[in-house]
């Protein structure tokens, strides 16, 4: 009878093993997907913002930005649902996972602290359409957040656009 319980049990352990071996085994495939998925969310970052420099430079067209307030932000959710950037944490920060730590060379609270100066910028910039403030005050926060958004890609480790990050056009006159 004993011979019997163990050999019921073995079987189960060896059951329990193969199962929860088998999904690992399916999930290195997928290890590559990250990245293309970041390299596009940066890409449609990149042409949000463009759009937004366009609307914004030389005579602001809040109409016209404030969508794209939305989207930025809507981009910059997507890229932390997809492993892409950290989430800012909402209580005590934990250990990083071991498949995050992977992601990416950079520092994590550097890319982190990156990420909340992006989130601050693109709300700052959507406060200031919102609330009518002047050219010079728009054209200010959005330089402040092109330039917080390079900083972002270097710290985080992601993928630069092809053609690069939108700038600021040379001053006019």
């Amino acid at each position: 009878m004993a011979v019997k319980k163990a050999i019921t049990a073995l079987s189960l352990v060896a059951a329990l093993f193969t199962s929860s071996s088998v999904p690992a085994t399916s999930a290195s495939p997928a290890a590559p997907e990250p990245p293309a998925a970041c390299a596009g969310l940066v890409q449609d970052f990149a042409a949000k913002l463009k759009q937004a420099v366009g609307a914004l430079v030389p005579t602001p067209n809040t109409a016209a930005v404030k969508p794209l307030i939305g989207d930025l932000l809507v981009l910059l959710t997507a890229m932390q649902n997809a492993g892409c950037i950290p989430s800012p944490p909402v209580s005590p920060p934990s250990a990083p996972s071991p498949a995050k730590a992977l992601e990416s060379d950079a520092p994590p609270e550097q890319c982190l602290a990156a990420v909340l100066n992006v989130i601050s910028g693109v709300a700052g910039l959507g406060a200031a359409v919102l609330e009518g403030a002047d050219a010079a005050k728009i054209t200010e926060l959005l330089k402040a957040l092109l330039q917080t958004v390079n900083d972002t890609l270097g710290k985080c480790g992601l993928p630069v656009p092809p053609g690069g990050m939108p700038a600021m056009p040379p001053a006019v006159g």
